[in-house]
């Protein structure tokens, strides 16, 4: 069996109690500025943070946490892979493993795959595109098809939404923003 695909922990999803106040927290206290917003199929609300011009998002934070129940407040592990080749190894290494309920998502400005581990928790594995696209976004994904295919499809895909940008446009302007951020804090 050849070795699996390097992969690389990015960013975590989290459900909060108190969205607007965890936001603030997250910007004013830790710096970080929010990449993109909006609301997620499940209908919760959403808001993506970054330090990093080269990751879309560091952090997610979710409204819908319970104040009153148990609850795990974790969204999603999130890991990332060198190429897209790597994910469609990974995907079928997946499958062969026996790994139910896999998902396929082409989110734009990312190709995702998302099972649960044997805790139940939701674990991404995912690879960026040259593309970048307004989020959430959430279109099918096959990776049984061929790359040049699947960046097709993708490209054409981003093209027809609003905000379209390249993944190097969409890199200069959040560090734009990230370097205002910054000297906002100081």
């Amino acid at each position: 069996m050849p070795a699996l695909p390097t992969i690389n922990f990015t960013h975590s999803g989290v459900f909060c109690s108190d969205l607007d106040r965890m936001v603030d927290f997250y910007c004013r206290v830790l710096g970080f500025i929010v990449s993109d917003k909006g609301v997620a199929s499940t209908g919760h609300r959403l808001f993506f943070m970054t330090q990093n011009p080269e990751l879309h998002h560091q952090v997610v934070l979710f409204d819908g946490k319970p104040v009153d129940l148990p609850f795990n407040p974790i969204n999603q592990l999130s890991f990332l892979l060198n190429s897209l080749d790597d994910l469609k190894a990974y995907y079928q290494f997946a499958k062969k493993s026996g790994i139910e309920g896999i998902a396929q998502v082409d989110h734009g400005n990312a190709w995702s795959i998302y099972f649960k581990d044997p805790e139940g928790n939701p674990v991404e594995m995912y690879v960026d595109t040259p593309f970048y696209t307004a989020q959430p976004c959430k279109e099918p994904l096959d990776l049984e098809l061929p790359t040049e295919v699947i960046l097709a499809q993708t490209e054409a895909m981003c093209r027809r939404r609003p905000e379209f940008q390249t993944r190097a446009q969409w890199m200069d302007s959040i560090r734009t923003k990230i370097e205002e951020q910054r000297v906002r804090i100081v």
